[in-house]
């Protein structure tokens, strides 16, 4: 039966990709994966307070952060034009006549990056090699860095300690986390979930970078942990995560060792599902898109293994 049920997931995103006009097709992908990206506790807005300083706001599953300084407002990753608006309609409401002081990118990624001139910041921050990657593609909407850093670099902003941690190559070579000491909260982009698997085995992931990365944080001093999608939380939930993406690793290790790399033989793709799939039900059945993503996760972890990344 799981066999049955991972041919039908996988067959039915190979044959949307093959013939997308075919509407029936389409909507057994729809049911498969929209339910992890909608919902009633996901699509709509909410600004959250988290302390004095720190707010958080979610906008569907994209979430940021805004730090109330003394010479004005920060907000880390606008995300996109949308996203940004709706964002700008909160900061006027919230903190009337005060400015975007800066802006600050975790990283290169166009689903982070966009949408900053909506928020008119004085400011605007990012790790040096992002232009790079800029370069490479249509970029347009992103709103041009005043200053680039590199490596661990503390931010002291209108009062407020904001501690750029350099990731190294976790997910893209240009990632940071943010510590807020005196908050005792850490913000992450792309790097944990509260309670939910990583979507598509999260995309443009280093394997051994992004769990060298999560445990440096996870070694840090903080309470709440506010990832860049879906909800936030505590410690505790970022030490889950980083348990359950080691968890699907091994386990996808251990069946590529037995079964061999992908390709070799007929039915590789459902012994590694039998190897992988009952070990990460238990544990993990009950987070939030477990059914939606386990297939590309276990896709993804199984590739990474057989081609050490």
């Amino acid at each position: 039966m799981k066999r049955i049920i991972l041919a039908l997931l996988v067959g039915s995103i190979m044959a949307f990709s093959l013939s997308a006009c075919d509407g029936a097709v389409r909507k057994i992908v729809m049911r498969t994966v929209d339910p992890y990206f909608h919902g009633p506790n996901i699509d709509g807005t909410a600004f959250e307070k988290v302390t004095d300083r720190i707010y958080t706001f979610r906008w569907n599953w994209y979430r940021n952060v805004v730090v109330v300084t003394d010479v004005g407002l920060v907000v880390i990753d606008p995300m996109n034009a949308e996203m940004s608006t709706e964002l700008k309609k909160e900061l006027d409401n919230k903190f009337p006549g005060r400015a975007v002081h800066t802006l600050i990118y975790s990283h290169y990624h166009l689903d982070h990056t966009r949408g900053g001139a909506v928020l008119a910041p004085k400011n605007v921050v990012a790790h040096e090699k992002c232009p790079v990657y800029w370069q490479a593609v249509e970029h347009d909407g992103v709103l041009e860095p005043t200053r680039y850093i590199t490596g661990d670099t503390t931010l002291d902003i209108g009062g407020v300690e904001i501690r750029a941690l350099y990731l190294g190559l976790s997910h893209t070579d240009t990632l940071y986390a943010f510590q807020f000491p005196s908050e005792r909260v850490l913000f992450t982009a792309d790097m944990g979930l509260v309670k939910t698997v990583a979507p598509d085995g999260v995309p443009d992931r280093y394997a051994p970078g992004y769990l060298a990365a999560m445990d440096r944080l996870i070694a840090l001093d903080f309470d709440t942990f506010i990832p860049s999608h879906f909800g936030f939380g505590v410690k505790q939930d970022l030490v889950d995560w980083r348990n359950m993406m080691e968890d699907g690793r091994r386990l996808a290790r251990d069946a590529v060792r037995r079964y061999g790399g992908p390709g070799v033989r007929e039915g590789q793709m459902g012994d590694y599902f039998d190897t992988v799939y009952p070990v990460m039900k238990e544990k993990y059945g009950q987070w939030h898109g477990f059914t939606e993503m386990f297939v590309l996760n276990v896709v993804r972890d199984v590739v990474g293994e057989a081609l050490g990344y």
